[in-house]
């Protein structure tokens, strides 16, 4: 007689999505109306702020942040206005979240792969981090302030663009139909402290003898 055949074990189930903290979804709730309400006002008034520097766009547009604060009565009380202000004035003026995470020296990576799908690198370690865009149109929005002042176009029809940031930063953004779930940008930082020569050896890279003789080749031009 044949043995019984073993039973097949069930299928895991699937793991069941983290909710997300309430004050982290009222913030990004609160943020995205108030960005809306912001493209709002500056269409209202018809600011043209392509052709806008960032040191007359900042306070005008601060200055409208805090009048729709004043007068607003969706936000709920438990949100941080300050936080809130600060986050859309850097979505319309700056390059969003990703400001913080730039002042960051820690930081040598930041890949956005959507609006709210954003990992950032670490001594070598990526991690998804908890920062977010409001929406599709705010990284959009961060692309084309990077790519606008030297000179380069990002559109349909040329939907990948390489750039560098003031810093030196690598940064390269791609859009729809290249890109599947929205614009994605990623930032490749470098270290203020260039590695040497001597690191390169104690960390098995290569060496002693490597480094005398590429030494003596540079030296000898």
């Amino acid at each position: 007689a044949r043995p019984p055949e073993p039973k097949a074990e069930p299928a895991p189930a699937p793991k069941a999505p983290r909710e997300e903290p309430k004050a982290v979804t009222a913030m990004k709730e609160a943020r995205r109306k108030l960005h809306q309400k912001l493209i709002g006002q500056m269409d209202l008034r018809r600011l043209d702020v392509s052709h806008m520097g960032e040191n007359e766009l900042r306070p005008s547009a601060q200055a409208m942040i805090k009048d729709i604060l004043a007068n607003d009565k969706e936000i709920g009380a438990d949100v941080d206005r300050e936080r809130l202000a600060k986050d859309v004035l850097d979505e319309v003026v700056g390059l969003g979240p990703l400001e913080d995470l730039l002042a960051d020296n820690t930081v040598t990576e930041i890949m956005v792969n959507r609006f709210d799908e954003i990992y950032v690198e670490r001594s070598g370690k990526l991690t998804k981090s908890d920062i977010t865009f409001s929406t599709d149109q705010a990284v959009m929005g961060a692309i084309e302030r990077i790519v606008a002042p030297i000179g380069r176009r990002i559109d349909e029809s040329s939907p990948m663009v390489d750039a560098r940031l003031k810093d030196g930063s690598r940064v390269n953004a791609v859009i729809p139909p290249l890109a599947l779930k929205g614009p994605c940008l990623t930032i490749r930082r470098f270290s203020k402290s260039p590695i040497r020569v001597d690191q390169l050896v104690e960390w098995g890279s290569m060496t002693k003898e490597m480094a005398d003789f590429l030494k003596r080749i540079v030296e000898s031009h």
